[in-house]
């Protein structure tokens, strides 16, 4: 744990970049609590960092800490204007928080979360070892070499083009945490566990404080329960990698709370406006995060954004209730004119299971094949009775839709109407399965509120021998969360952060024949090695560049020559290799992280065959060539 500790500087960095560009408008909000006006610092923030990423090269700035203060400082000076213009216009009384159990619940989740985190990636020197963690720890590297940010920047794997879009928000986050973390793979660790342990709790306090402002009780247990929802944020980090997927559905819940609050009744414009502002970064934050999360947002809002179009219609006079409708025809339109171009169906994962198997998960909110909790179900059956008695009919309209998507992803065996609606997270029902989480997990906050006051009216009333019983079943109940929450615990110890001999990827020994690469070749040599055995990683290691930073990506015509032929030795991997200035080579072996693209990179393995090949330094198998046989 000492490795941890050390990076606590970079953890604090890390919580910082988070919170303090969008604290003052965050602090600007009136007529809501402390924990939204937290929610609503780190939407902000991460909004000032995707604005920051596209501004600088446009302004001729360098990436790094500079362009996020100016961009933080002209959102501040906007929110403190409007705060200041919108004074007196309203109601100006905040909500208050049910003080100090929230914060109590905030901090148990923080601290859960980062000793959870730390036991499952055991050491932040352990890479990802997972076939997109060699992008993702690479993009952040492309960043740092080049000083450039912008998503349409991303290059990495296309340098034959000079745009080329990606969403870059993750990777412009933790390229600004490498300076104080000491490396790509520590800055990506502590990164992930500051967006875990902070986004998530409050991110689901947020959401629950603004749907249900009069049960201010529910937003204390959201964030514990968010321990009892397996698939998510856990199951991004043993799936994928989905470092970008991770950050974006994480503000999800942000999003739809920062949106209800633009639309609050009895706001003056200058409320008004900077509440629309506050939507609009946390739009664009969870846009350049991962674009598949805005639509998953989008979706969700539908039947919020439907009821508020029908009430406003019904008030008013029969132009207004054409304008309206002609609005709302248009919108949909729009969305699904933009959901069909968003597709990036592959037919890669095919439906797994049973229309009933895909609802018995719903019904217990434990997805994908979980194991089996018996605690969140029913506390958000409990919670969906007390909405159904208050009538609010959108809440179940957009907890709907998560599961409609969800079925349709685990189960419907039509593959084209299955494409349609879940090709926007390439047909993957784990990327599916955390929208569940989004109105799921505050309407179980909800029904624990309910069943805290039922506990505490059965205490009041003697009781005891019933309450006692009640609390050992719901105690049981809780501990059955437990399992699934040991199952991915053990997948990142002995598959996805594993970092020993048995490593799907990179190995130790591969490891450290970087650490001496850096004494061995020119600062101008470019590299050559099949990806899937980590070798790729180099770039993310030392900036050294590489032919294959990442598996995918269009090298051109000369890279696939290396690819297939650099053992053979052939004339023609002479004539590629000088023409990519190519003069190294490394061979890791025959472990790869990934089978389905193997045959890509066959002129890659036993390079101690190649003629024109000579051994430069080797740690256990890992070895070091330099091309000396082309002259």
């Amino acid at each position: 744990m000492s490795a941890w500790f050390a990076q606590a500087p970079a953890l604090l960095v890390a919580l910082a970049v988070l919170v303090l560009p969008g604290l003052p408008v965050g602090l600007c909000l009136r007529g809501v609590g402390a924990v939204v006006r937290l929610g609503v610092s780190i939407a902000v923030s991460l909004g000032v960092v995707a604005a920051a990423s596209v501004v600088a090269p446009v302004i001729g700035l360098p990436w790094g800490p500079l362009p996020v203060v100016l961009v933080a400082a002209v959102v501040s000076a906007i929110g403190i204007g409007l705060r200041v213009a919108g004074r007196g216009a309203g109601d100006d009384r905040a909500r208050t928080d049910p003080q100090p159990w929230i914060w109590i619940s905030l901090a148990a989740a923080f601290l859960g979360w980062l000793v959870i985190l730390a036991l499952g990636m055991r050491d932040p020197g352990n890479p990802s070892q997972l076939y997109d963690g060699l992008f993702h720890l690479n993009a952040v590297e492309f960043i740092a070499s080049t000083g450039d940010a912008s998503p349409l920047h991303m290059t990495m794997a296309t340098p034959s083009q000079e745009t080329s879009f990606y969403p870059t928000l993750w990777h412009a986050l933790v390229s600004l945490i490498v300076p104080v973390s000491g490396g790509v793979v520590t800055a990506t660790n502590t990164t992930t566990m500051a967006v875990v342990a902070l986004v998530w709790p409050v991110a689901l306090a947020t959401l629950t404080a603004v749907v249900f402002p009069q049960r201010p009780q529910a937003a204390r247990w959201a964030p514990v329960l968010g321990f009892g929802f397996s698939i998510f944020p856990l199951g991004f980090l043993n799936w994928g990698v989905l470092y970008p997927n991770l950050l974006g559905t994480l503000l999800v819940p942000i999003l739809i709370a920062s949106v209800l609050l633009a639309f609050a009744a009895d706001l003056g414009w200058g409320r008004r406006t900077l509440r629309i502002l506050v939507a609009l970064a946390a739009t664009a934050a969870t846009a350049l995060a991962h674009p598949s999360a805005l639509l998953g947002a989008i979706a969700l809002l539908v039947p919020f954004l439907l009821s508020r179009a029908w009430r406003t219609a019904a008030r008013g006079r029969r132009g207004r209730r054409i304008a309206v409708g002609a609005g709302v025809v248009l919108g949909l339109v729009a969305l699904i004119v933009v959901w069909i171009e968003a597709n990036v169906t592959t037919h890669e994962w095919l439906p797994t299971q049973t229309v009933a198997q895909s609802l018995g998960e719903v019904a217990f909110l434990s997805p994908v094949d979980r194991s089996t909790g018996f605690l969140l179900g029913p506390l958000a059956a409990i919670g969906i009775w007390r909405v159904v008695k208050d009538r609010r009919w959108w809440i179940l309209g957009g907890y709907a839709v998560s599961i409609a998507l969800y079925v349709i992803a685990a189960w419907l065996p039509v593959l084209a109407v299955r494409s349609f609606f879940v090709g926007v997270w390439y047909d993957d029902t784990t990327r599916v399965a955390a929208l569940l989480a989004m109105w799921g997990l505050p309407l179980a906050a909800l029904g624990a509120a309910w069943v805290w006051d039922a506990l505490e009216a059965l205490g009041r009333s003697g009781r005891r021998r019933l309450l006692i019983g009640i609390v050992v079943v719901i105690a049981v109940a809780a501990a059955t969360h437990m399992l699934a929450l040991r199952n991915d615990l053990r997948f990142m110890r002995d598959v996805s952060f594993r970092f020993d001999d048995a490593s799907q990827g990179l190995s130790p020994d591969e490891a450290a024949l970087f650490e001496r690469i850096d004494d061995e070749i020119p600062e101008d040599a470019v590299v050559v090695g099949d990806p899937l055995t980590g070798a790729g990683l180099l770039f993310a290691y030392t900036g050294q560049d590489v032919v294959f930073p990442h598996v995918t990506g269009n090298y051109g015509a000369d890279a696939a020559v290396l690819a297939r032929q650099l053992a053979d030795g052939t004339p023609a991997v002479c004539e590629a290799a000088e023409r990519l200035g190519v003069t190294h080579a490394v061979d890791f072996g025959e472990t790869v992280l990934f089978q389905n693209h193997y045959t890509t990179y066959d002129g890659l393995h036993d390079l101690d065959r190649s003629p024109i090949l000579t051994e430069v330094d080797r740690v256990g198998d890992a070895t070091l060539y330099e091309i000396t046989g082309c002259d």
